[in-house]
This record gives C-alpha cells, sequence and structure tokens, in this order.
C-alpha cells in the first residue's frame, strides 16, 4: 500500500516537473509562444499554470506570453489578466497584453485591491447600507417648530 501511494507521488512529481521543464524548454528553444502555450495546454497544464510558468521561465516576455494565453482562448481573457498581474505584471501591461491578443477591451479591465478584475457599476458585490436618518436630527432643511435655543 505505501508503495502504492509513494509510486502515485513519484508520478504526479515527475509529470509536474517534466510540463514545467516542457515551458521552460520551449521557451530556451525559441518555440513561438503561441505554441508553448498549446504545447502546455495540450500536456494537460490549465491556461494559468501554463501562462504561470512561462512568465517565471521569461518574465521580459511576459508581453507575448499574455498576448499568447489570451489568443489560446479569449473567453478567459480576465482570468489571464489577474493570473499575470498576480505573478507580478503591471497591471496595465497585462491588460494591454489581452487586448493585443485578442481580448475584447470592454471585457478586460486591471484587478483591484480586492482582486476582482472587470467590475461594471453597480455590480461590485458588495452591499452599500446608507446610514438612517432618525426625525429631527440632522440638517433636513426648515423648523421642525421646537426651539432649539434661546439665544
Amino acid at each position: 500500500m505505501k508503495k502504492t501511494i509513494l509510486g502515485v507521488a513519484l508520478g504526479a512529481s515527475l509529470v509536474s516537473g517534466v510540463a514545467m521543464a516542457d515551458v521552460a524548454g520551449d521557451i530556451n528553444n525559441n518555440v513561438s509562444m503561441d505554441q508553448v502555450i498549446a504545447n502546455a495546454l495540450s500536456d494537460g497544464l490549465s491556461l494559468e499554470a501554463a501562462l504561470q510558468q512561462a512568465l517565471a521561465a521569461a518574465p521580459q516576455q511576459a508581453d507575448s506570453i499574455i498576448a499568447a494565453a489570451v489568443a489560446a482562448n479569449t473567453a478567459n481573457a480576465q482570468a489571464v489578466v489577474n493570473a499575470a498581474v498576480a505573478a507580478g505584471v503591471n497591471a496595465g501591461q497585462a491588460v494591454a497584453a489581452a487586448i493585443s491578443g485578442g481580448a475584447d477591451p470592454s471585457s478586460v479591465s486591471a484587478p483591484t485591491a480586492g482582486g476582482k478584475g472587470n467590475v461594471s457599476a453597480g455590480s461590485s458585490g458588495n452591499t452599500v447600507s446608507l446610514p438612517s436618518t432618525a426625525g429631527g436630527t440632522g440638517g433636513g432643511g426648515g423648523g421642525g417648530g421646537a426651539v432649539v435655543s434661546t439665544n
């Protein structure tokens, strides 16, 4: 039983290491970034994992990495931007690269401090409570008929 578990764990770590080596190896072999991302996806990596590995291997090529990742799946453009920013890419740079990769400019934005990108007006997901006003307080304009000061 222990040998089986050890074998599975070892196999999984080797597959993970091979996938990382393939992304870095493809980049080092000057494979086009579109092909690097396509190879990573065909090896079973998620788009975000492929992006993170490519950025770790060649951070100076962030623009082409982000553009290739978006081109591979434009529906996940915002997730690509979020992952790139989380990996240390400048938010504006990530958005511009996503747009150059084919993302709809109205569907991608820089992630906010809370980590949510592409939040439109009225859809922040946060409920805002307005302060209640009790009768007779505040500057409601106009008098209430009571004497406030005898001065």
